[in-house]
């Protein structure tokens, strides 16, 4: 009896999220997937049950791993205000040095939002656990401790500022333009 070939999920939906993130959903063929991932479509459609489970299980990585960093980032040692430049400084040293990829969400919500339901449920979900991430993250702030009000609102402004970065990076805008837009959505911390 032959044996079913076994490989790491983790690194698959590794290499599934590369190819999706930059190629969109439709962009990606199952050849594309077969590459990245050195697995044959059968060995993939043993654990995924077609290309939508593929690409619903790498938003799924990435949400996880996107919001793990946010939330490691936002909850180190020192101020709110240091917690949130040094997210900010790291999306901008990643894009001076040439990495400019996006946001895999923001990917997402423009290339399947609107035509698959679970896509954006799924979106929607994750931002709203960065938005909760964000709103932790200002809890400390002094201007912000005792107004909840005022601290969502400025969660939801950074983090609107913070994802457009993302897209903006992607679009390959000048760093000079990236920087001012994060020195406005710092001020006031």
């Amino acid at each position: 009896m032959a044996r079913l070939r076994e490989f790491d999920i983790d690194e698959a939906l590794d290499a599934m999220m590369d190819v999706f993130w930059r190629e969109g959903y439709e962009g990606a063929s199952m050849q594309d997937i077969e590459a990245a991932t050195g697995l044959n479509k059968q060995s993939l459609y043993r654990v995924f049950a077609d290309k939508r489970a593929m690409y619903l299980a790498a938003l799924a990585r990435y949400e996880e791993m996107a919001s793990a960093r946010i939330e490691e980032m936002l909850t180190r040692a020192g101020t709110p205000e240091a917690r949130f430049r040094a997210l900010f400084d790291d999306l901008l040293a990643q894009a001076a040095k040439g990495e400019r990829s996006g946001c895999f969400l923001c990917n997402a919500a423009a290339d399947q939002g609107q035509q698959d339901k679970v896509t954006t449920e799924r979106v929607a979900a994750a931002m709203r656990r960065i938005e909760k991430i964000f709103r932790a993250g200002l809890a400390e702030a002094p201007a912000y401790q005792r107004d909840a009000q005022a601290r969502e609102e400025k969660a939801a402004s950074l983090m609107a500022a913070y994802l457009g970065l993302r897209v903006l990076s992607k679009a390959n805008a000048p760093l000079r333009l990236l920087k001012e837009a994060a020195a406005g959505a710092l001020a006031d911390i």
